[in-house]
C-alpha cells in the first residue's frame, strides 16, 4: 500500500532544481505573529502532515507528471522539515534557515534571508520542506497527464487529483499512487535532471517531531481555532487520537478527500481525514475510515454532512458501503444528537469525543 503527494509546478527550471537536489518547499506567506483566520497556512501544513517515510513524490508540470522519489523522515509521524522561523513551528523550534531560493533569477530577494518576492509582488518563504531520494531508478521519468486521468476515469467518482483546482499540492489515495507508479515504470520518457542553479542546503534542516506541541489531544483541541488547524495536528501525530479511531498496522492518511459526485470543484464535498488500509476498497480509491472533524459543539447540521457522505458511499458501493466506517469527532455534542442518524446508518456512523 503506497502513499503519495501530487505537486504542481510552473516552470522546468524549478522542476530540475528540486529533482537534482531532492528537496521541495511550498511557497507560503511568512507568519511573523499569529496565523490569520483567512490564512491557508494550516491547509498546507495538513498536506505535509500526511507524509511519511517512503511517500512517493510526483510533480505536475504542463500536462506531464514527473516522478521525484520517496520522502525521507519518520515512519510513525509527519516526515517533513522545518526551515527558518517564519512559521509558528519554526519560531517554537528556533529553526535555522537551511534552504533559501531568494537568489534565483525568477524571484526578487528582500532584506530578510529566506523571504523573496514572486511575480505578483507578494512576499513568500518556504517554512516547510520535503526531502526525498530515489531508490527505484524512476527519478525524472514522466508520463502525459492524460495517461493517468484515462486510468482514473475508470472510477465513477472524483479522487483528490481530480479535485485540486486552484491547489498546488494534494495527497493521493493508494489507488491513485498505484496507477501513477505503473504508468511511470513502463514509460520510456525521461528528462535530464541536471541544474545549473547554485543552491544547496546550508546544513541539515530540522525534522518535525511531535514534541513541538503535537503530543496531547487536549492541547491540540485548545490550540485549534479552525478545522484545518485540528486536521494538521491530528495528521502529524495519530498516536494522540482517541483509542476508538487510532489507526494501527499499515495505513495511508489523506486529507480533504472528495466524497461526492462529480461537480464544479468548488462545490465538491470533501472529508477531513481518510484512512486507507487492508483490505483496500476499490483498489484503494475508497477510504476504510472517514473522520469528520469539528472544533465546536457538534450540531444536527454536522450530522447531516456525514449522512451525505454515507449516502454517496451507498450509491457507488451498494451493500459493500458498510465496509467504510465514519466517525464524527468533536469536543462536545448537542443533546440526543444520535436521533438524527437514520437507523440504516447507525452501525456505520459513530460519534467520538475529542479531548477530556
Amino acid at each position: 500500500m503506497e502513499s503519495g503527494v501530487f505537486i504542481v509546478l510552473y516552470d522546468r527550471a524549478t522542476l530540475n532544481l528540486y529533482l537534482s537536489k531532492g528537496i521541495y518547499g511550498f511557497l507560503m506567506p511568512p507568519i511573523y505573529y499569529t496565523v490569520s483566520v483567512r490564512s491557508r497556512h494550516y491547509h498546507a501544513l495538513g498536506d505535509y502532515a500526511c507524509i511519511r517515510s517512503g511517500t512517493h513524490i510526483f510533480f505536475f508540470l504542463k500536462r506531464k507528471i514527473y516522478y521525484g522519489g520517496q520522502a525521507m523522515g519518520s515512519n510513525t509521524y509527519a516526515a517533513f522539515y522545518i526551515n527558518g522561523q517564519y512559521s509558528p513551528l519554526g519560531k517554537k523550534a528556533n529553526a535555522n534557515l537551511c534552504w533559501d531560493e531568494s537568489k534565483r533569477n525568477i524571484y526578487k530577494p528582500t532584506d530578510k534571508p529566506g523571504i523573496f518576492k514572486i511575480k505578483n509582488g507578494k512576499d513568500v518563504c518556504q517554512p516547510y520542506l520535503i526531502r526525498f531520494e530515489d531508490n527505484s531508478g524512476l527519478k525524472g521519468k514522466y508520463i502525459s497527464s492524460d495517461e493517468l486521468y484515462f486510468e482514473l476515469g475508470k472510477f465513477p467518482y472524483p479522487l483528490p487529483t481530480n479535485a485540486m483546482s486552484s491547489m498546488g499540492f494534494c495527497t493521493m489515495t493508494p489507488g491513485e499512487v498505484s496507477a501513477a507508479l505503473k504508468l511511470i515504470e513502463t514509460s520510456n520518457e525521461k528528462i535530464n535532471i541536471e541544474t545549473d542553479e547554485n543552491i544547496e542546503l546550508a546544513g541539515d534542516p530540522l525534522p518535525f517531531t511531535p514534541s513541538l506541541g503535537f503530543t496531547n489531544i487536549n492541547e491540540a483541541m485548545e490550540q485549534s481555532d479552525n478545522e484545518a488547524h485540528l486536521e494538521a495536528l491530528l495528521l502529524a501525530n495519530p498516536s494522540i487520537w482517541p483509542e476508538d479511531i487510532k489507526p494501527t498496522g499499515d495505513y495511508v492518511l489523506c486529507r480533504q478527500v472528495p466524497m461526492s459526485p462529480f461537480k464544479p470543484p468548488q462545490w465538491i464535498d470533501k472529508a477531513n481525514i481518510c484512512i486507507y488500509k487492508n483490505p483496500l476498497i476499490k483498489n484503494g480509491t475508497i477510504p476504510n475510515i472517514i473522520l469528520e472533524l469539528k472544533v465546536n459543539k457538534v450540531s444536527k447540521k454536522d450530522v447531516e454532512q456525514v449522512i451525505k457522505y454515507t449516502k454517496w458511499l451507498h450509491i457507488i458501493l451498494n451493500d459493500t458501503a458498510y465496509q467504510t466506517k465514519l466517525f464524527l469527532c468533536g469536543p462536545s455534542f448537542a443533546r440526543n444528537i444520535e436521533r438524527f442518524i437514520p437507523n440504516e446508518y447507525r452501525r456505520q456512523i459513530e460519534l467520538v469525543k475529542l479531548g477530556d
